[in-house]
């Protein structure tokens, strides 16, 4: 008899205790609902409600605790009763639906509640973004890519960080997951190619970019890109062609005619990794003759363009040089005399175009001052060639 009352009260004690834990479970609900809204006590009796064994195996569980912990972080009061409480609270309903895939919440969770979760872990995201501590953007809209995987605007938020960040794996590893998503901005492509620069991996960068170009053909960023590679790592006949096609794009970009210029001018015009002159190519009258045209047709778009109106004299005057030289090996007075007058012709054709940047030059930066002062030297030795000086507003003697 005494072990049957004996088992009859562990009886009661343990149901008891389920009792207890339950009830554990609408006090927390009590606490977190209107009017109370006393989330400090919600918090505490959920807590010990998802830690026990029998509370803990019910969804509705989880649910009030994702409610809660959502909650404590919108409210001022509150929010500093736990560190991570939106992870918390993205657990905890997804663990309700995990428990119970049928619970009577589970739409709502699925419809609303991590919904709600995933934007204000995005908001984080974007606020630490705009304070500059990328570090804790990207953690943040790292977190929210577990809760939305694939969502293209945060896999491209998350690629911004990183690479402000300083973590460039993930940089790149973000970057390449949009282009594999077929993300529809360039963009893209161009900071993926800068990061490939940066580590001086041309190769990466340039296919990059070309990559990019199969996709938007009509990209003039993708294709200026393209251009300043192909120039900076000496592939300079294949920047012709991709300079052609930027032009066919822009046409009235007087910048694109300078730089096809200048390509065409250093064609013909080759050096040697001393920078000292090397032999003509056999193309030489072709690429002069592709550079004048490109310089002007640049100056017709631009016309107090002084680094054009320079590099157009320059070219000009070079050749005046190079034909005084030649020149100077006839042993023929006529035969020098007839290359004379040639030579003072090319000079004079220089001369407009000289003096033209001299009066549009702004003289205020670096490279102003240096092609400034390139200009007066060339017009001083042009106009002892000549004899003929123009009025000019500025000072050859300055």
């Amino acid at each position: 008899m005494k072990r049957i009352s004996l088992l009859l009260i562990t009886t009661c004690l343990s149901a008891s205790l389920v009792y207890s834990q339950k009830a554990k479970v609408q006090t927390a609900w009590n606490y977190y609902k209107d009017p109370y809204n006393q989330y400090d006590k919600a918090k505490e009796a959920i807590d010990e409600a998802s830690l026990n064994e029998t509370s803990s195996a019910m969804a509705k569980t989880w649910y009030y605790k994702g409610l809660i912990y959502a909650a404590l972080y919108n409210s001022e009061k509150y929010k500093s009763l736990c560190d991570n409480c939106l992870w918390i609270a993205y657990e905890s309903f997804t663990k309700a639906n995990k428990i119970d895939p049928k619970n009577d919440w589970a739409d709502e969770i699925t419809t609303v509640r991590i919904p709600l979760v995933v934007n204000d872990v995005f908001k984080k995201g974007v606020k630490a973004y705009e304070a500059k501590d990328f570090k804790v953007a990207l953690e943040e809209f790292e977190r929210v890519l577990i809760m939305s995987p694939g969502d293209t605007s945060v896999i491209l938020n998350s690629a911004y960080s990183a690479e402000h960040a300083g973590d460039m794996v993930k940089a790149k590893q973000y970057y390449n997951q949009l282009i594999s998503y077929k993300f529809n901005d360039d963009k893209i492509y161009l900071s993926l190619s800068e990061i490939y620069l940066n580590e001086k991996d041309t190769a990466n960068a340039l296919k990059t970019i070309r990559d990019g170009r199969t996709v938007f053909p009509d990209s003039l960023s993708l294709m200026l890109n393209e251009i300043n590679i192909l120039l900076s790592s000496g592939r300079q006949k294949e920047a012709t062609a991709a300079l052609d096609a930027a032009i066919a794009k822009d046409p009235n970009n007087p910048s694109l005619y300078l730089a096809l210029g200048a390509t065409f001018d250093n064609l013909a015009n080759p050096r040697d990794k001393a920078a000292k002159e090397a032999l003509k190519p056999e193309q030489y009258n072709d690429y002069i003759s592709r550079s004048e045209s490109a310089y002007k047709n640049g100056i017709k778009i631009d016309p107090n363009n002084y680094i054009l109106n320079y590099n157009l004299g320059a070219l000009y005057f070079n050749q005046a040089v190079e034909m005084i030289n030649a020149a100077n090996l006839l042993k023929s007075n006529t035969e020098f005399d007839k290359a004379k007058v040639k030579y003072e012709a090319k000079f004079k054709e220089a001369q407009p175009y000289l003096e033209k940047s001299l009066e549009t030059n702004p003289n205020k930066s670096a490279e102003d001052k240096d092609t400034y002062k390139g200009t007066l030297t060339s017009l001083k030795q042009l106009y002892i060639r000549t004899g003929k000086r123009k009025n000019t507003q500025r000072s050859l003697n300055s």
